[in-house]
């Protein structure tokens, strides 16, 4: 798409451990591409441009074209490193906006795309030229995340981050069986109380809304494509009452659920 960068992966990129007598010495050799650089676990220094900066696991790198790098590490404490070497094309005002350091707060993610990537790289099966640049643009996307502001920073800091995201998903997966809240937080390892405050937090909306919304969610969807009855949806949803469950539906989405599915007759495709 215009004006949308396009970032190709070089064929530099890998997941090592450091030799024990690793450094890194190219002081006076700027890089002329730009190499995405995370440390998994491991302890060392490293100097981008003249400034000095300790390194340890979680923390991630944007080298730039132009950027001058000397790195060493603690042989006892060997650096495990991922790095990818990349090009982009088109408009870089993403990659300019995007710091070169980071302390990544919730690294399960990008963990994931870093070795999904090392993998898909490595195996070159159909296609894997393309999902690998998808992987590489979503690591940065993350990057751009990890910049933002200091309210969302402090949220993503939270170490309940992982369990409230988990059991999100699986209210999701199966929200006819979400469960109690005494039961979720229990999921969560905390009381009730300091559940539903967490969750909130984390999610931007209480478990309580955040459940009927993805009932409603549901709901829609068997009445608009599956075809089935109001009365079929309410019984598959856990409902006991029918009617409760058409108050609920029109009051979240603004009208009757016996009135969804003959807007999914009218939009098959939507």
């Amino acid at each position: 798409m215009l004006g949308v960068p396009l970032f190709i992966p070089g064929e530099s990129y890998g997941k090592v451990v450091c030799e024990r007598g690793w450094k890194w010495n190219r002081g006076d050799v700027p890089f002329h591409d730009y190499d995405l650089w995370y440390v998994w676990r491991g302890e060392g220094r490293l100097v981008l441009n003249g400034e000095e900066h300790p390194l340890s696991h979680n923390q991630c790198y944007l080298f730039r074209p132009g950027d001058r790098v000397d790195a060493w590490h603690n042989p006892d404490l060997p650096l495990v490193v991922t790095y990818i070497h990349f090009t982009a094309k088109g408009s870089s005002e993403m990659l300019a906006a995007l710091p070169s350091r980071y302390d990544i707060s919730s690294p399960y993610v990008i963990e994931a795309y870093l070795d999904r990537f090392v993998q898909v790289m490595t195996l070159r099966e159909h296609r894997h030229k393309e999902e690998a640049c998808m992987l590489l643009r979503l690591l940065l996307m993350g990057l751009e995340r990890e910049s933002l502001s200091s309210k969302e920073a402090s949220r993503r800091r939270s170490p309940h981050l992982e369990a409230m995201t988990k059991i999100a998903a699986t209210i999701r997966e199966n929200p006819a069986q979400a469960g109690t809240i005494a039961e979720l937080a229990k999921q969560a390892y905390l009381s009730p109380r300091y559940f539903s405050m967490k969750f909130r937090e984390t999610m931007g909306q209480t478990i309580e809304s955040y459940i009927i919304e993805k009932r409603i969610e549901r709901a829609e969807l068997l009445l608009n494509q599956h075809g089935m009855m109001v009365g079929e949806v309410a019984e598959a949803l856990g409902y006991q009452n029918i009617y409760y469950f058409s108050k609920q539906f029109k009051k979240v989405r603004g009208y009757c659920p016996s009135k969804a599915g003959r807007r999914g007759a009218l939009h098959p495709n939507d």
